[in-house]
């Protein structure tokens, strides 16, 4: 009987450090820190600041987000970096209060996101060649995770990367009014945005918003749905038409950046090899090429969004998944120019106008 009850009391002493041992493990697994920056994102013309709040990451660590504007100076998916560098556990719920100054709106969101998505990208990293011209690849790792936020309480989640910036997911605010006795109890800071002099300086002081596109957005009302329509996705590739002996330099990368605040970078030794894929409209591209004089070339530039919607328009028509297509760039004999034209496989084509052009 001794040696039962000892038996019984070793298998239960086991199965308990057995059970804990596990549970430690499972602690370590979802606990796992990476070193990360938060940041903010506004749209072009579109100013917005997180009032209070921010991400709430597992195990129960906090990063806030109201560290001051996003200006709407930049291109969508522009990062405006917080000051928090260091280990941390990944975010997984959003909860924050912010302002969207051109629609003098309070917007709040309290969400779940997609943790399993950011700790793939984290875990995995990216190659990219680096930037010194001997063809090296590096391993890097996203070192950033940013909240954009557009009128009509949009909130897309990137993940950031030196060059490379991809979508975790599109989440939906709603508005919220805060509370006069909340007002009240504010300081001269907290209180910013309710006091003239703060939103005349936002609105008129050019910084946050570029004094063309304020003007340019005088009397026009806001584009909701807009940001949404960033994010649908076309299957296409990109393709290089170079003058006779002339090539891309292999030892460089190709950047692509897209109007969903997406960046990828390709190797453009390698570019024969990419296939189509499903990607947002392009913003800006980037190349590095050998003319057949021997010189180095590199070349980049800045779409028209106008001019890009209506070539994907011309090209898919109302179903991005009715074709494929190639984006062909086409640089001229005196390697001084490039052209940008959408090709579809079902014959329709469309050439996409820039707003800037260079090759140096």
């Amino acid at each position: 009987m001794n040696k039962l009850i000892k038996y019984l009391l070793s298998f239960l002493f086991f199965t308990q450090i057995s059970c804990q041992e596990k549970k430690d493990h499972k602690k370590t697994e979802t606990m796992t820190k990476y070193e990360w920056t938060e940041g903010t994102s506004a749209p072009l013309g579109y100013p917005m600041e997180v009032y209070k709040g921010g991400m709430e990451c597992e195990g129960g660590e906090w990063v806030g987000l109201s560290f001051g504007i996003a200006p709407g100076s930049r291109p969508w998916g522009s990062i405006n970096h917080g000051m928090g560098n260091g280990f941390k556990s990944l975010p997984s719920r959003l909860d924050f209060i912010w302002m969207s100054y051109m629609e003098n709106q309070f917007y709040m969101i309290d969400t779940a996101i997609d943790t399993a998505k950011i700790k793939e990208y984290f875990s995995k990293g990216y190659q990219v060649k680096v930037t010194n011209g001997s063809g090296e690849i590096e391993h890097l790792n996203y070192n950033n995770i940013a909240v954009g936020m557009a009128p009509g309480g949009v909130v897309v989640v990137w993940v950031v990367g030196v060059g490379v910036q991809k979508e975790v997911g599109r989440y939906q605010g709603k508005k919220v009014t805060i509370p006069e006795s909340e007002i009240a109890k504010l300081d001269s800071h907290e209180n910013r945005f309710w006091r003239k002099d703060y939103l005349d300086e936002v609105f008129n002081n050019g910084k946050v918003i570029p004094v063309e596109v304020r003007e340019k957005n005088k009397g026009k009302s806001i584009p909701f749905g807009l940001w949404d329509t960033y994010r649908i996705r076309y299957s296409w590739k990109p393709v290089f038409e170079l003058p006779e002996n002339a090539k891309l330099n292999p030892l460089t990368d190709i950047g692509i950046s897209a109007i969903n605040g997406e960046w990828e970078q390709l190797d453009a030794s390698k570019i024969s090899l990419v296939g189509n894929e499903l990607r947002a409209i392009p913003r800006s591209i980037g190349f590095d090429f050998m003319g057949a004089d021997n010189k180095k070339y590199g070349a980049d530039c800045d779409l028209n969004e106008k001019s890009a919607f209506e070539a994907y328009k011309t090209v898919f028509g109302n179903d991005p998944n009715s074709t494929k297509a190639n984006i062909i760039v086409k640089v001229n004999e005196s390697n001084s120019y490039f052209t940008i034209m959408l090709k579809g496989e079902n014959g329709k084509e469309a050439f996409i106008k820039a707003d800037k052009i260079e090759v140096f």
